[in-house]
């Protein structure tokens, strides 16, 4: 069969795209357009390897180190767990596109398929990729909606260390409402009462809320209503984040945004989005 060199570029980047977003979809995270983009055109380029002559090992290899590759483009590095988490769900869920593309083109009494080194190549119309790929996409978001458990009725335990080295412990709840994020990096915010997370806050951070709005290094300005009305809070990312809850222990990827005020009458000290447990 005849493969037609930017028919497979762009076959996968379309199903790279797909993939990347799928993955964050089942995984609660959002890597910008830019970097989804970025990550989707190398996902095309890299499937030139389809045509590299290799025996299956060296196959699985070339293919995972090139998807390891678009998932540190797409979401970063994070940590090793997590990269291998989303090389995993990246992988399964490109499986799952192009094996629903080819068993629509079974159906369709057709094949023209090429497969080499994890990629495929098919002699489809955009139309049969379009329907594939948004099949699968739905699925997986039911799937994930069917398969997640709200965390609403139990009290959740934070320890939140800052870059300082020290921790902090915090009683918060989950809040289902809470669709804080930073514009910047997409980041969940975490709403604490300031004097809860006073002793990890980085310094610019302290120095904004006495009144100091000169330094504002390491830190997010996020816009806040609450009761009192609105307010522009100091928000910082910690060394980490461990949330325990039930017998689940999570690490979490997430700002935190220390509010004057917050929760005075209130036996916790932090809102959590609901999203960031599941």
């Amino acid at each position: 069969m005849i493969v037609y060199i930017d028919v497979l570029i762009i076959i996968n980047v379309y199903a790279t795209y797909f993939s990347l977003r799928a993955t964050a979809r089942l995984l609660h995270t959002e890597p910008s357009f830019a970097r989804t983009a970025a990550a989707s055109a190398a996902g095309g380029f890299f499937a030139l390897a389809a045509l590299i002559p290799a025996d299956i090992v060296t196959s699985l290899l070339i293919k995972t180190a090139l998807t390891v590759i678009i998932v540190l483009i797409a979401f970063g590095f994070g940590n090793i767990k997590l990269l291998m988490i989303r090389s995993f769900f990246c992988i399964a869920a490109g499986m799952l596109i192009c094996g629903t593309a080819v068993m629509l083109h079974e159906f369709a009494g057709t094949d023209l398929i090429f497969t080499a080194n994890g990629y495929v190549y098919m002699n489809i119309s955009a139309l049969v990729l379009v329907i594939s790929s948004a099949v699968i996409y739905a699925l997986l978001s039911v799937m994930r909606r069917i398969f997640d458990s709200p965390c609403s009725d139990m009290k959740i335990k934070l320890t939140v260390t800052g870059k300082n080295g020290v921790a902090a412990t915090l009683t918060g709840i989950s809040d289902s409402g809470n669709y804080l994020k930073d514009f910047l990096t997409g980041r969940p915010v975490i709403i604490c009462r300031r004097e809860s997370v006073e002793s990890i806050m980085p310094d610019s951070a302290l120095s904004y809320i006495s009144g100091n709005t000169g330094n504002l290094a390491g830190i997010r300005l996020i816009p806040i209503t609450t009761a009192a009305g609105n307010t522009l809070s100091p928000a910082f990312k910690p060394l980490r984040i461990t949330a325990e809850y039930g017998r689940t222990s999570k690490q979490l990827d997430a700002l935190i945004a220390a509010v004057d005020g917050a929760f005075e009458n209130e036996d916790f000290d932090a809102l959590i989005s609901d999203k960031l447990l599941r």
